[in-house]
């Protein structure tokens, strides 16, 4: 018993290892259902697009890197990165739940039994993420990719979801399976050998731990999510596995927490071309297009988070100059009074839109406060002081925020630096 075991074992590795060494010779007429795409070589070539977006991806997480955050904003966002990582890596393979139904069991508050697998869902991808940027970020313990390290990831995904997991978490698949209405992944006996060459080829092709650049980490993260899905090592849970495997590699990477949610947002908001791109990767073997996808969504990601991110700066640098004025205007005699209620309307009153007197007192519950035992005819002296010290300016007695005022901050160039891919 024990000789056939080795013998059929000796025949998966030898049947693979041909596989590899002749990928392009075809087993089947169809080739979604061969094993021609897992050839564990580098069958990608980066376009000139790719080569810039990478460039622009690593000028963003350098930047985002380099800028203090305030701990509360830098919790806030960090909070929303991973909720919304969350959602749109589960909301992929068809869970529901919405933001806000995510915020009420985030509150403590458990949903109607019907949605409870799915809250459960979204619990085990938070959990997971919070665990991979406590090994990365606070005890710096970073793993190469192995076999265990796969598994467990896929024992994360499905903790304790009971029987709408369709299978053994963390275990690799015993049977043979059809995704979607077509692609075949290879045979089950094959699954345990596929996976560890995967690892070694991964290690090997892309050097980690041997002053991996930024380029190869970002294009390892990419593809070994796809190779995830090719191989398919488990019943279920693979699309979130594979993920998860590409957030840990990115945040292995460097790339900073706040950005986690980038690339599952990107799949669940593109979801008929994120399909579309991974079918046909596995109809070419080729995975330049996909890269190239996945690199757009990731680049813009980013910089939306940087615009968040200089939205808020700009507010503070606002509110220092605010208190810069308002504090030399003492003296100039005006009372501590005056001088809090003068600062209150240049926080509050936002630069959108000109508003009215009586928009003005119902803006902010402390503009509110500060006016509401006074007449409109103070409020208006205080709001044309604001305006000749230029934090406010009025048109046809309305007001809004100067901020237009900043521009003279920014350094001075000669032309509008343009972007080109």
């Amino acid at each position: 018993m024990a000789f056939l075991l080795k013998y059929c074992m000796n025949f998966v590795e030898q049947t693979v290892d041909f596989i590899v060494k002749y990928p392009k010779i075809p087993y089947t007429l169809n080739m979604k259902n061969t094993l021609e795409h897992i050839s564990f070589k580098r069958c990608w070539k980066l376009s000139e697009k790719s080569t810039n977006l990478l460039g622009q991806c690593y000028a963003y997480i350098n930047s985002m890197a380099n800028i203090p955050f305030q701990p509360d904003y830098h919790k806030q966002l960090l909070t929303v990165s991973l909720n919304k990582g969350a959602l749109a890596t589960t909301a992929i393979e068809g869970n529901t739940l919405t933001e806000e139904e995510l915020a009420q069991v985030l509150n403590g508050k458990d949903l109607a039994p019907s949605k409870k697998y799915q809250q459960k869902e979204v619990e085990n991808i938070i959990d997971a993420f919070n665990t991979i940027l406590i090994e990365l970020v606070n005890k710096r313990t970073p793993e190469i990719v192995s076999p265990e390290l796969i598994k467990r990831f896929n024992k994360m995904v499905g903790k304790d979801i009971g029987e709408n997991f369709n299978g053994n978490p963390g275990q690799l698949r015993k049977r043979n399976v059809t995704v979607g209405s077509a692609y075949r992944p290879p045979s089950f006996e094959m699954v345990e050998t596929l996976v560890k060459k995967l690892c070694d080829w991964l290690l090997k092709e892309f050097h980690y731990g041997h002053d991996q650049n930024f380029d190869d980490a970002v294009i390892q993260a990419i593809v070994t999510h796809v190779y995830i899905a090719w191989i398919h090592p488990f019943l279920d849970g693979n699309g979130r596995t594979a993920r998860l495997l590409e957030f840990y590699l990115l945040m292995r990477a460097g790339v900073p927490n706040i950005a986690s949610h980038i690339l599952s947002n990107h799949y669940n908001n593109t979801r008929t071309t994120y399909y579309h791109r991974l079918q046909k990767t596995t109809e070419t073997g080729d995975l330049s297009a996909f890269i190239e996808y996945a690199l757009e969504g990731f680049c813009d990601g980013l910089e939306n988070i940087i615009n968040i991110i200089h939205k808020d700066q700009i507010e503070i640098t606002w509110k220092n100059y605010i208190h810069d004025v308002i504090e030399k205007m003492q003296d100039e005699g005006k009372s501590e009074k005056t001088l809090r209620r003068l600062r209150q309307l240049a926080y509050y009153i936002p630069g959108d839109r000109f508003y009215n007197i009586n928009d003005i007192k119902i803006i902010n519950s402390r503009i509110a406060k500060e006016y509401m035992k006074l007449n409109d005819i103070t409020l208006r002296r205080d709001l044309e002081i604001l305006v000749e010290k230029k934090l406010l300016k009025a048109d046809k007695n309305k007001y809004s925020a100067n901020h237009a005022l900043l521009q003279s901050f920014l350094p001075e160039t000669s032309v509008q630096i343009k972007r080109h891919y």
